[in-house]
C-alpha cells in the first residue's frame, strides 16, 4: 500500500469541481452566523468553502498541511495557515464556527476535536462533514477498487464514535446523514480517477488500480455517458451552547 500524495491530491483538485451542493452546504453554515464571523476550515484544501464565507462577509481562515494545497487557497485572497488539526496555532475561542469538510480521517481526530473546542468560541460550533460505513461499503469506487471499502474502514473513524467524543467536549451534539447525487461523464471521471482526485486511490497497488481502470473503460467505452452516484456523508455538529446562533436545520 502507498502513501497519500498530498501535493498529487492538490493537482488532481483541477479534475474534481466542487459541486453546487457542496458550496451549498458552506454557505448554509454561514449563514446561520453573524458576519463577520471568524471561520475556521480545517483541512479546507483549496478553499473553495472558505471564499463561500467570505463572500458573505466573514472571516475565514484555511488551515492545511499540503503547500500544494495552500497555494491554491492563497488564490481565493483569504486568511490561510500551513498546519495541521492536532496542532492549532491559534488562541482559545477565537472562532464561531471550527469546520471540518471530509477532512477528520487525516491523522489523530480525538485530537484534532481537542483542538477544535479549544478554538471554538463561547457560542460558537464544531462541525463535522465525514463518511461512515454506510457510503464506502457501496461506493461506486469500491465497485471498481475492491479494496476501497476495506482502506476507507481503516482511515475513517466510525461517525457514532466522533459523534460520542465530541459530546464529552461539547454539550449539545446532533447527527444527520444527508445524500448528494453527482452526475459526471465518464471520461471526466476517468481522468479524475487516474489523477488521483480521491486520497484512498493513492492507497492502491499499482495493479489494482490498474485494472479498475481498464474495467470501467470495457464497462463505459463512450466518455461521454454520463454516470451516476451517491454520496452518503454524516453530518456531526456540535454546539458550545443552546442558544447564541439561529438554531442548525438537521434535516439536510
Amino acid at each position: 500500500m502507498g502513501e497519500v500524495d498530498l501535493d498529487r491530491l492538490a493537482n488532481a483538485y483541477g479534475l474534481r469541481p466542487t459541486s453546487k451542493a457542496s458550496l451549498d452546504r458552506a454557505e448554509q453554515a454561514g449563514s446561520l452566523l453573524l458576519a463577520p464571523a471568524r471561520i475556521l476550515d480545517v483541512g479546507g484544501g483549496p478553499g473553495n468553502h472558505s471564499a463561500v464565507w467570505a463572500a458573505q462577509g466573514h472571516q475565514p481562515v484555511v488551515i492545511d498541511p499540503s503547500p500544494g494545497m495552500v497555494a491554491l487557497a492563497r488564490s481565493h485572497h483569504i486568511g490561510v495557515v500551513a498546519g495541521c488539526a492536532q496542532e492549532l496555532p491559534f488562541r482559545p475561542r477565537s472562532f464561531a464556527l471550527v469546520w471540518f469538510h471530509l477532512s477528520i480521517h487525516y491523522g489523530d481526530w480525538r485530537r484534532a476535536l481537542d483542538e477544535a473546542t479549544r478554538v471554538v468560541d463561547d457560542f460558537g460550533r464544531v462541525e463535522v462533514w465525514t463518511l461512515g460505513a454506510d457510503h464506502y461499503t457501496q461506493s461506486i469506487l469500491s465497485r471498481w477498487f475492491p479494496s476501497v471499502a476495506a482502506i476507507d474502514a481503516t482511515r475513517f473513524p466510525d461517525p457514532i464514535e466522533i459523534e460520542d467524543y465530541l459530546g464529552h467536549l461539547l454539550p449539545v451534539v446532533a447527527a444527520t446523514h444527508p445524500h448528494e447525487t453527482v452526475v459526471r461523464p465518464v471520461g471526466a471521471w476517468l481522468e479524475a480517477i487516474e489523477a488521483g482526485f480521491v486520497s484512498t486511490l493513492h492507497l492502491l497497488s499499482d495493479s489494482e488500480r490498474s485494472a479498475g481502470i481498464a474495467g470501467i473503460r470495457r464497462a463505459y467505452p463512450d466518455p461521454a455517458e454520463e454516470i451516476t452516484y451517491e454520496l452518503h456523508f454524516t453530518r456531526i455538529t456540535g454546539d458550545r451552547r443552546g442558544g447564541g446562533h439561529a438554531p442548525l436545520p438537521l434535516d439536510t
